[in-house]
């Protein structure tokens, strides 16, 4: 919150983040739970670090995201596109959320995880993550055109760089929603997989992180997908 407070208005093309989603249980137990007991059983190497700011009370935790998305708002052009991923649980409280500092809400995407996931007895698998789209004002003028899927199906990663990392290969084909050259900004940096697949893509990236290890991790990868 502080370094996006820094930023210039209207100086950002795009917003795809990662947030932590707070949730994680349907108890409050369970939502203060670190985020080591509840990622281990995903295949997440235990010697990687905590997240900051996912075993938070939800009051506590939809005080952050309401800031953080005023902050992106402002820091935003009109006309730009903020993707936000969250599960089931979060998925109303984000969008109530959302909506209620000004972002437009344009649709709900889904990630497909595949059949690597976690089955439950007696009930369904689960087999995916949300991204709630929202959008700043009106669509505005974009040559040539895209036309996006809305389901992405692309495996969880060996989640060798962060607890909940995505697969480069998915936020490749988020990044498209960025006009080409943009900027794209994620305020939950992690690992930096947004920002690889946004140099990958020919566009600037800008991403903040407030644990030490990880933002030396994103740092590390930038540079190399950074390299001509």
């Amino acid at each position: 919150m502080d370094v996006l407070s820094r930023f210039e208005s209207e100086s950002v093309d795009c917003v795809i983040t990662d947030p932590p989603y707070g949730t994680g249980a349907n108890t409050v137990a369970g939502r203060l739970a670190s985020p080591v007991s509840k990622y281990r059983s995903s295949g997440v190497k235990s010697s990687l670090p905590s997240i900051a700011g996912d075993s938070m009370l939800p009051e506590a935790w939809a005080e952050m995201i309401t800031s953080i998305m005023r902050h992106a708002l402002r820091v935003c052009r009109s006309g730009a596109n903020a993707l936000w991923f969250c599960d089931w649980r979060g998925y109303p409280s984000l969008m109530r959320i959302a909506g209620s500092v000004g972002w437009g809400i344009k649709g709900l995407l889904i990630w497909d995880k595949g059949k690597g996931t976690r089955p439950f007895k007696n009930g369904f698998r689960a087999q995916t993550e949300l991204i709630l789209w929202t959008r700043k004002g009106s669509l505005t003028d974009r040559d040539p055109p895209v036309y996006l899927d809305g389901v992405f199906a692309h495996r969880t990663p060996v989640r060798i760089h962060h607890m909940t990392e995505k697969p480069v290969a998915l936020m490749r084909e988020l990044v498209e929603i960025c006009p080409p050259g943009g900027v794209v900004l994620d305020p939950f940096q992690g690992s930096g997989t947004t920002g690889v697949a946004a140099l990958q893509s020919g566009r600037r990236y800008i991403g903040v992180e407030c644990v030490s290890e990880y933002h030396g991790i994103a740092c590390r990868r930038l540079e190399e997908a950074a390299k001509p």
